[in-house]
């Protein structure tokens, strides 16, 4: 029994023995291929991959030497990741590998895909040349040659005939390119714009491509008056000035700049005249559409004038300068105004008062005159004059004592004051504050 037992045991240690080697022969690696593995550990000085089989994966010391610290920091144990083997040691316990070759032949996939498709794609110019201009795609390095290169780059050329400064313009600019030759082998990648502008059915097919509505990824080729050119897929897409933003702009260049890259939404697509048609502003919230949730007619509101014309002025609100709205002539003040300009200008703060809200037409109208508080009422003589002839209630004539000749007594003196009552005046005896008057009253009863 024990023999048996002994004898099954060592067959099974047999078959796992052969499994095993089955196992490592499919996983026999050779130069230039580009295998998935595990980073194992990290240092400053030596990166472990764990690529399965007998031997290790060892990141070459020179690349270790030329990460960043930052690149370095990134990588972490356990991670996944791509290598390019380079050799392998004599007893094959070790193997050189690299990752930044590895990240470069994805590139490599890539231009060979854009060499298949034949579609444009922007890259910047990264250094110039005698013979042409250098350019990014990922982690290589493309070549422009001067024959690729439009004919009106010539123009911009100061220093022609001396070859160095011969593409200094380009430098720093974003080309639309196709790619002609893809040789990994001798790391040669060929690109040309003349190839990208030429040709109109790559142009038609990347137009069928877009749907209007969508957002799609683009590069600012130039910023003019009248807005910006923008690089989509290859082909130039007009951004007007009045689709950078739902406020007023004035110079495109307060909101985009050459090289930037950026979404957009898909405006408008000509495929008949080959034209493209983009929006920045629509890919945020119309603010007119909540409007109405946050002002109404009647409401007083700050506001900044922005524009001026015959009619009136402009004002935007200050808590939202995306919305606009007209202050006419004749609110602009109390007194009738000949030119808007005689009394208000541009970049004035104003409290004006929401006269019309109209969201769903996108018009809003404001006054100045009726947002200032009503002046207080001073009586002119006109309305005393009036108010004196209008008719009140009567009062009993018992009650209005006759007093007229007792008034005019009191206008004529001087010394006191003179009180009389009606009786007195009625039986003509006035007594006088004055003695001297006294002997005459006397006198003339007498």
């Amino acid at each position: 029994m024990m023999k048996g037992t002994a004898s099954e045991a060592g067959v099974d240690q047999d078959v796992m023995s052969v499994l095993l080697d089955q196992y490592i022969e499919t996983n026999e690696y050779h130069r230039g291929d580009v295998v998935e593995g595990v980073i194992a550990s990290v240092n400053a000085k030596t990166i472990l991959i764990d690529i399965g089989g007998k031997c290790d994966a060892i990141v070459h010391p020179r690349e270790v030497e030329r990460m960043m610290p930052k690149e370095l920091y990134a990588l972490k144990p356990g991670q996944g990741v791509s290598v390019y083997v380079i050799d392998k040691s004599e007893d094959d316990d070790t193997m050189l590998v690299s990752l930044a070759r590895a990240a470069q032949q994805s590139d490599w996939e890539r231009a060979r895909k854009l060499l298949r498709s034949e579609e444009p794609i922007p890259l910047p110019v990264i250094d110039v040349n005698k013979g042409g201009v250098i350019v990014r795609l990922g982690r290589l390095r493309g070549f422009v040659p001067g024959s690729q290169l439009l004919s009106n780059w010539r123009t911009h050329q100061q220093n022609a005939d001396e070859s160095e400064q011969r593409w200094e313009a380009l430098l720093g600019q974003t080309l639309t390119l196709c790619v002609i030759e893809v040789t990994p082998e001798r790391n040669r990648l060929i690109l040309s714009e003349r190839r990208a502008t030429d040709s109109k059915a790559v142009k038609r097919r990347i137009l069928e491509k877009l749907k209007v509505g969508a957002v799609a990824r683009g590069v600012i080729n130039n910023v003019v008056p009248f807005g910006a050119f923008v690089n989509v897929n290859g082909v130039d897409g007009l951004l007007h000035i009045s689709e950078l933003s739902w406020k007023r702009v004035t110079r495109p260049q307060e909101i985009v700049q050459v090289g930037q890259e950026l979404d957009v939404y898909i405006l408008d697509i000509d495929l008949e005249q080959e034209r493209l048609g983009l929006s920045l502003k629509r890919l945020v919230r119309d603010p007119w559409e909540s409007l109405g949730d946050v002002y109404k007619e009647g409401d007083l509101v700050e506001a900044t004038i922005v524009n001026l014309t015959t009619f009136g002025a402009f004002a935007a609100l200050v808590d939202k300068p995306e919305i606009e709205g007209l202050i006419h002539i004749s609110e602009l003040a109390d007194h009738q105004v000949a030119r808007p300009q005689d009394v208000v200008k541009i970049g004035d703060c104003y409290t004006v008062k929401v006269i019309s809200l109209q969201p769903g037409e996108r018009r809003i109208a404001f006054s100045v005159k009726q947002a200032k508080p009503a002046p207080a009422v001073v009586a002119s003589p006109e309305m005393v004059s009036a108010e004196t002839e209008s008719p009140v209630t009567a009062i009993p004539e018992t009650a209005i004592p006759e007093v007229t000749i007792a008034e005019a007594i009191v206008e004529e003196a001087t010394a006191e004051e003179v009180i009389a009552t009606v009786d007195e005046v009625e039986s003509g005896s006035v007594v006088e504050a004055q003695p001297e008057v006294e002997p005459q009253l006397d006198t003339a009863s007498s």
